[in-house]
C-alpha cells in the first residue's frame, strides 16, 4: 500500500485507542484486498459491511462469497474463527452462532465488557505543561473522546481544564439512555458553588456513567484521563463528529496555543508565569493564583463555539 493512500485512510477513519492492529475483518479475512477499518470494528452498523453483502454473495447473484459466507462454507476450525477473533481483541473464540452477530450473547457480552472495564491510566506528553493522551480526540472547549473497540466512546475532561479550574466537589452528568448532542451542555462540575458547563465532543446515547464520580468527583481532575472519565456513549454520527476534534500534531499545536493565551491571562490578573518550559502545571491554577474571574475562565476556555 502506497505512503499517499495509508495518509488518506488514516486521516479518515477512527483511531481506537489501545489496539494493535487496525485491519478490517473484510481483508483479514482474505474477502478483500488490505483495507483499515473505518467503524472502530462495529460490524453491526458499518456501512461497509452492508454494502459489501449487498454487492457479494450467491443469493444476491454476487461472484464471492462475503466473509460470513467464506467462513459458513469453509472446513476445519479456522474458518470459524469469530469477528472478535479476526479483529485480535480476543486471542481465541470460534462462531457458534452463524455469523449472526447482532442476535449474537457473545457480541453483547464484549459490549458490556468494554462498557464496564476500568479505564486504562494511558501514557501521556507534556504540551506547554499540561498533559495530552495520545490516540484521544480533543475538543476546543477541552472535553475529549476516546474511540473504543465496538465503536463506543468514552468521555471526558482534558488535564488542561482538570488543572485550571481544579478539583470538582460535584458534577452533573446525563442519564443511562440519555441523548447528547453535539457542542451540547449536558454536563456539568461544581465548586464552591460555582457552576462550569461541559461541552459534549459528539452526539450519540448514555451506555454507561461513570459510578466511582458519585462519591469521588475529584477523580475527574486528579485522573482526566483514565479513572475519572465521565461516561460512554454509542455515538450516532461517529465519522462526522471525530472531524470537528483535533487529534495528533493538530492537538499539540491547539494545546500549545491554549497554554499561550492562558499564560496571558495569568499575567494580566496576577503576575503569575506559568510553568517554565518541559515544567507541569499546578494541579490547581484557580485555587493557587489570586485575582482569576471564574466565569472569564469558562467563557474562554470552556463555553461552546458560538
Amino acid at each position: 500500500m502506497s505512503s499517499k493512500v495509508s495518509q488518506i485512510q488514516q486521516a479518515s477513519r477512527p483511531v481506537v485507542f489501545d489496539m494493535t492492529s487496525q485491519e478490517c475483518i473484510w481483508s483479514v479475512a482474505g474477502v478483500t484486498p488490505y483495507r483499515l477499518c473505518h467503524n472502530a470494528f462495529d460490524c453491526t452498523t458499518c456501512a461497509f459491511d452492508r454494502k459489501m453483502q449487498r454487492k457479494r454473495g450467491p443469493e444476491v447473484g454476487g461472484h464471492a462469497p462475503t466473509w460470513r459466507e467464506k467462513a459458513r462454507q469453509g472446513g476445519g476450525l479456522e474458518s470459524r474463527r469469530c469477528r472478535h477473533m479476526l479483529s485480535g481483541y480476543v486471542p481465541v473464540k470460534y462462531c457458534v452462532h452463524d455469523f449472526e452477530c447482532a442476535t449474537c450473547e457473545y457480541d453483547q457480552l464484549i459490549a458490556e465488557e468494554m462498557r464496564l472495564m476500568e479505564a486504562q491510566e494511558p501514557m501521556v506528553e507534556l504540551v506547554a505543561g499540561f498533559a495530552l493522551a495520545p490516540n484521544y480526540y480533543y475538543h476546543q472547549s477541552h472535553t475529549w473522546g476516546r474511540v473504543e473497540y465496538g465503536g463506543q466512546v468514552r468521555l471526558g475532561l482534558d488535564d488542561f481544564a482538570a488543572r485550571l479550574f481544579g478539583p470538582a466537589q460535584e458534577l452533573r452528568l446525563p442519564e443511562l439512555g440519555a441523548a447528547v448532542s453535539r457542542e451540547g451542555s449536558d454536563m456539568a462540575f461544581y465548586r464552591e458553588g460555582r457552576e462550569a458547563g461541559l461541552v459534549c465532543p459528539l452526539e450519540g446515547i448514555v451506555v454507561a456513567v461513570n459510578p466511582r464520580l458519585e462519591t469521588s468527583p475529584g477523580l475527574a481532575n486528579g485522573s482526566p484521563y483514565g479513572a475519572g472519565w465521565l461516561v460512554i456513549i454509542e455515538p450516532t454520527r461517529l465519522s462526522r463528529d471525530l472531524r470537528g476534534l483535533s487529534f495528533g500534531r493538530q492537538a499539540e499545536q491547539w494545546l500549545d496555543a491554549e497554554a499561550g493565551r492562558l499564560a496571558g491571562i495569568l499575567y494580566r490578573e496576577s503576575g503569575y508565569r506559568l510553568a517554565a518550559t518541559g515544567g507541569r502545571a499546578v494541579g490547581d491554577i484557580y485555587g493557587s493564583v489570586e485575582g482569576l474571574d471564574w466565569d472569564e475562565l469558562v467563557e474562554t476556555f470552556l463555553a461552546p463555539p458560538a
